[in-house]
């Protein structure tokens, strides 16, 4: 089955307020490229499923679906497509051609920003250290607003900082958590794979 069938057979199965939370948490969802108003409002799922097709393509449609989907808190579906993205043979890449197997997934289960967020939070608060550059990327990005950073800032331990910056309301949204989580990836790859391997 390919992609776009799988996927269009997955939203057939959603009823209208599930497709409803769907379709408003893909218009929520953070960073690029993604889905505006208008192409999807009142459409049905095979409009919605051409328009994620052709926006994130064919290769990448499920593992954004299955997010959504899990963000939409529709863990069932999500799971029953994400079986369907282990499934689907990837192009083998490298001279091994044909005879690779299909690379296994990642150790860890598929979790968006702001899962890994909220389940890695007190893990995140022991263990992340240098937290000044992380403080003035937030503040960069509008995420802590001047007063929210100098009060950050001003705590005397980088627990504190984490603590505060974790516990309050600032990281909240998909778009929030994923620019915490692209900072770790980048500044902190080694703590990011200890916390997703635990």
């Amino acid at each position: 089955m390919t992609p776009k069938k799988a996927l269009k057979k997955c939203l057939q199965k959603l009823s209208s307020n599930e497709f409803k939370s769907f379709t408003e948490e893909l218009l929520d969802r953070g960073g690029e490229p993604c889905v505006y108003r208008n192409q999807i409002e009142d459409k049905d799922y095979a409009e919605v499923t051409n328009v994620m097709v052709n926006t994130f393509s064919e290769s990448n449609v499920l593992r954004v679906a299955v997010e959504v989907l899990r963000e939409a808190n529709l863990g069932g579906f999500a799971d029953e497509l994400a079986a369907v993205v282990v499934s689907t043979p990837a192009p083998a890449p490298g001279p091994a051609g044909p005879t690779q197997v299909n690379p296994a997934p990642s150790p860890a289960p598929a979790l968006s920003a702001k899962e890994f967020v909220n389940k890695y939070k007190v893990e995140l608060i022991k263990k992340l250290t240098d937290t000044d550059p992380l403080l003035d990327l937030l503040c960069s990005k509008k995420v802590l607003n001047e007063y929210s950073y100098n009060e950050i800032k001003a705590l005397p331990t980088d627990n504190q900082k984490m603590s505060k910056l974790l516990m309050g309301p600032y990281l909240k949204t998909n778009t929030t958590c994923n620019i915490f989580y692209q900072y770790l990836k980048e500044e902190q790859p080694f703590l990011l794979e200890e916390l997703l391997e635990s």
